[in-house]
């Protein structure tokens, strides 16, 4: 690949090194082979992204389809790291910590920022809680929901203005816990196909807002089955995504849950990820819905609270009674001590329901 003229070098660490000297490093702490696995695929990924080649390998979620390995163009990921650059005002030497595993976009992505933005990056190791002892007044990270909510739970928030949380949807206590920091949070929505978030929601602050907002260059529509299709001026083709949404307005959306979840029951259509947020809000403990066969409604829908002590279950459904029409409760009612997750921290739904079961 035609390297960007733009990108000179790269901060790593607290240390300078220019393109040719970033190569050298990389390659000598890989053969040397004394650093942890995961600070060698990074010093790897930063090879491939300024080899030669005008593609990287990478594996995709499912979004848009089965989990599958897709050539990413490196210039798609240098155009969305100047949408994200541009957006949140970023500049030279600015301060950028990447304390996501580098086999997934997100963490790719803090990568190419800080080449094409000349950031000072930091590296710290991927983990439900990331340590940021020894770093102060960091302007920009990207993390998972889960690692928000433990470094909250800690007390081990560090001093961050600006934060991009994705991977999974941010949970209601999340939510209200993020009201009390000082950094500015942003909900993203994207996937690897489209390197990284193509649309931004501010959850925290005075001028949070509730739907997403596409990027510039994102055009945004809905197929028939009101999935999200979107189209970037650095990808060749629309993508078709199997995201259920509601827009309002042209460049603004809703996001509803996917569409290959929808419960059918009994021909009323349930989308699972907008009821349980609305669960949760009410009881106040996470919560999973999932349709489970059924004969007389062909599927019927079951509730799956996290909870480490089985509570009442009239009393839940007392509770849920007053906010919903009946066909809108669960016909059953389950209390999960932790709900299985994937390595995108997401809830596994087909795990849950076979624990269940």
């Amino acid at each position: 690949m035609k390297m960007n003229s733009e990108i000179k070098g790269l901060t790593l660490d607290k240390r300078y090194f220019e393109l040719a000297e970033l190569i050298l490093y990389c390659e000598v702490q890989i053969q040397a082979g004394t650093d942890p696995v995961w600070k060698l695929d990074v010093y790897r990924f930063i090879l491939d992204f300024l080899s030669d080649s005008d593609s990287i390998l990478q594996r995709t979620s499912g979004t848009t389809g089965a989990p599958k390995n897709i050539e990413l163009p490196k210039s798609a990921m240098l155009a969305s790291a100047q949408n994200t650059i541009d957006f949140f005002h970023l500049k030279k030497d600015d301060v950028a910590v990447l304390c996501l595993p580098i086999q997934y976009i997100a963490g790719k992505m803090m990568v190419v920022r800080a080449l094409l933005a000349g950031l000072k990056l930091h590296l710290i190791e991927p983990g439900g809680t990331p340590d940021f002892a020894g770093i102060s007044n960091i302007d920009f990270c990207a993390m998972v929901p889960m690692q928000a909510t433990h470094l909250l739970e800690n007390k081990k928030w560090p001093k961050l203005k600006t934060l991009i949380l994705g991977g999974a949807e941010t949970g209601n206590e999340l939510l209200q816990q993020l009201q009390t920091v000082d950094t500015e949070v942003y909900e993203t929505y994207g996937m690897a196909e489209t390197s990284s978030h193509v649309a931004l929601k501010k959850i925290n602050g005075k001028d949070r807002e509730q739907h997403f907002m596409a990027l510039r260059g994102v055009q945004l529509s809905s197929d028939e089955r009101d999935c999200l299709v979107i189209k970037t001026s650095y990808l060749p083709e629309k993508l078709i995504t199997n995201d259920s949404v509601e827009f309002i307005a042209p460049n603004q959306f809703k996001w509803l849950g996917r569409f290959d979840n929808v419960i059918n029951s009994g021909g009323l259509k349930i989308q699972p990820e907008s009821l349980e947020k609305k669960f949760q809000e009410i009881l106040d403990m996470p919560c999973a819905v999932i349709g489970v066969p059924d004969e007389l409604l062909g599927q019927k829908m079951i509730l799956a609270v996290e909870s480490s002590l089985a509570k009442d279950v009239d009393q839940i459904l007392k509770q849920l009674a007053p906010h919903f029409d009946k066909k809108m409760l669960p016909k059953q009612i389950y209390f999960v001590q932790e709900f299985p997750r994937n390595e995108s921290f997401k809830v596994d739904r087909k795990a849950l329901l076979k624990l269940i079961s």
